[in-house]
């Protein structure tokens, strides 16, 4: 079976892959930043930005790398609204509980507010369009190329932990982020990051992505990492409560409720039986697993298959 790094590679082909990556990614984002000019920066823009410069930079450096397809990280065109679909549902699964812990021990309130269903369903529809083009670029930057090199030199463990920071780093510059903030958007990578691993698929992780997003900033009315991604109508905060349990003003995930929401969505997906797809077999066997893998050289370029 085909590997991105040969066994017994050092840290220099990792580095190599890696600050290539990182290379076309910033160099295609000054490229789209001159077409697109000034004075239009907005979430539709730069979630846009994010997902079509982190893809054609991970198509780019995948051609140079064997001239593999984006299925090998997790990206297989086939069945894609399935998945997104499935990790939506889990997003807003993940999302009640914070909910729940801020406004029964942090003092978050509600209130209604002027709209109509109409309203309410057009700006969920249009919040939905613009946090996943957003979601899905933020996890085919971080989770998809990079994640892959790394478990598949340093093991899955490693690769977790790196691309977990990695991902507080890209929300470092938000407004109104704090350390706990960012040790909650650690925890909200490493369980993207295991969601990515044990399903083998970066499309469930982008809706589950999604969903966080959507739940907190649209159904909760709640900022999203610092910014006000829509005033969602017929429902209002009416009091922020405790901000060391609601967030404050960054939203949820500077609070100890997402801290506890976030520790029972990992301990969900560690515990949940996924059959191994694609992704999870190749890690396996790289790993040194004892699973036997396939006779044909194009394996890697397959629909996944539960075991």
């Amino acid at each position: 079976m085909p590997r991105l790094l040969p066994a017994g590679s050092e840290v220099l082909p990792i580095l190599t892959r890696l600050t290539g990556f990182a290379g076309v990614f910033f160099a295609l984002l000054v490229v789209f930043a001159a077409l697109v000019g000034d004075g239009t920066a907005s979430l539709a823009v730069e979630g846009t930005a994010m997902f079509v410069v982190a893809l054609a930079a991970t198509v780019i450096v995948l051609r140079f790398d064997g001239r593999r397809s984006l299925n090998v990280i997790g990206l297989p065109w086939s069945g894609f609204a399935r998945e997104i679909g499935r990790g939506l549902v889990l997003g807003i699964a993940f999302v009640v509980p914070a909910v729940v812990i801020a406004v029964g021990v942090g003092g978050l309130r509600y209130g209604p507010d002027a709209g109509t269903w109409i309203e309410y369903g057009g700006t969920g529809l249009w919040a939905a369009l613009i946090l996943l083009v957003a979601a899905t670029g933020e996890e085919i930057l971080v989770r998809g190329y990079p994640l892959r090199v790394l478990a598949d030199r340093w093991g899955c463990g490693a690769a977790l932990v790196l691309t977990s920071l990695m991902f507080a780093v890209l929300h470092g510059a938000n407004p109104n982020v704090g350390g706990l903030a960012l040790a909650n958007i650690v925890l909200a990578g490493f369980l993207l990051g295991l969601i990515c691993l044990k399903t083998g698929s970066l499309w469930v992780a982008s809706g589950v992505h999604m969903g966080w997003n959507l739940g907190t900033g649209f159904l909760a009315d709640l900022p999203v990492s610092g910014l006000e991604i829509v005033d969602a109508p017929l429902i209002e905060v009416t009091r922020a409560g405790s901000p060391l349990v609601t967030g404050g003003q960054f939203g949820v995930e500077a609070g100890l409720a997402a801290t506890v929401a976030m520790v029972i969505a990992i301990l969900v997906v560690v515990r949940t039986e996924i059959p191994r797809s694609r992704w999870s077999r190749y890690l396996a066997i790289s790993a040194g697993a004892s699973a036997a893998a396939p006779s044909s050289p194009d394996v890697s370029e397959r629909p996944a298959q539960a075991t």
